[in-house]
C-alpha cells in the first residue's frame, strides 16, 4: 500500500503540472492566475529573456465575420492574423492557456510573424505578460468598429482599445517590429 501511495501521489502531482493544450504551445515559465482586476491573466514563474518565444499560437481559422458572430465570453479570444480572418477556438470548451494574454498600453510582448509571440524586455518572475491589441488587431470592412475600455492603469493608458489603434505612429515606432506581419506589412507600405 505504500508502493501505490506513492504512485498516486506522484500521479496526481504529474496532472498537475500537465497543462490543457488545445492548439497552442506557451514556454513552461508562463502560468495562468486570476489577476485580481479583470479575471485571469498570463504570469511568468520564473525569469524571461528578452526576444524568448512566450507562445506559439494555434487554433482554428475563423473569418473575421465568423468570429464576430460567436458568443461574447468567445469572440475577442482569438489572435488577428490577417486582414480577413483570425486564430482561436470556436467554442467555450476549447479555451486554453494561451486564451489569457491579456492587453496592456505599456506591454512585455510582442509578435513575431503571425503566431509567435514573444519578450520585447526582460520579464521578471511574478510579472503579467502582456500585449498591446494595436499589435494584431485592423478594422475589416463590413464588421462593426471595435472600442473597448481599458483597464491596464499604464502611465501612458490610452483608455481605449480600437481597431485602429495600429495607425497611431508613436504606437508605429513603439512597436517597430512587433507587430503582426499584416500590419507591419501595412506599415512599411506606408511609408512609400
Amino acid at each position: 500500500t505504500g508502493m501505490k501511495k506513492k504512485q498516486s501521489v506522484y500521479l496526481k502531482k504529474a496532472k498537475q503540472k500537465t497543462r490543457k493544450r488545445t492548439f497552442s504551445w506557451m514556454n513552461p515559465k508562463l502560468v495562468i492566475r486570476d489577476t485580481k482586476k479583470y479575471g485571469k491573466g498570463v504570469f511568468a514563474n520564473k525569469d524571461i529573456k528578452k526576444n524568448e518565444t512566450l507562445c506559439v499560437f494555434g487554433g482554428h481559422i475563423k473569418g473575421i465575420k465568423e468570429e464576430s458572430k460567436l458568443p461574447s465570453k468567445i469572440r475577442d479570444e482569438g489572435v488577428q492574423i490577417s486582414e480577413n480572418f483570425s486564430l482561436g477556438v470556436i467554442n467555450e470548451a476549447e479555451l486554453e492557456d494561451a486564451s489569457y494574454f491579456n492587453h496592456s498600453c505599456d506591454p512585455n510582448a510582442g509578435f513575431k510573424g503571425q503566431i509567435l509571440l514573444v519578450a520585447m524586455r526582460k520579464v521578471g518572475k511574478g510579472e503579467q505578460v502582456t500585449f498591446d491589441y494595436a499589435m494584431a488587431l485592423s478594422k475589416v470592412k463590413g464588421i462593426k468598429f471595435y472600442k473597448i475600455k481599458c483597464f491596464c492603469n499604464a502611465k501612458r493608458c490610452r483608455k481605449f482599445i480600437t481597431d485602429n489603434d495600429w495607425k497611431n505612429p508613436i504606437l508605429r515606432k513603439k512597436y517597430n517590429g512587433f507587430f503582426q506581419w499584416y500590419l507591419q506589412d501595412k506599415i512599411i507600405n506606408s511609408k512609400k
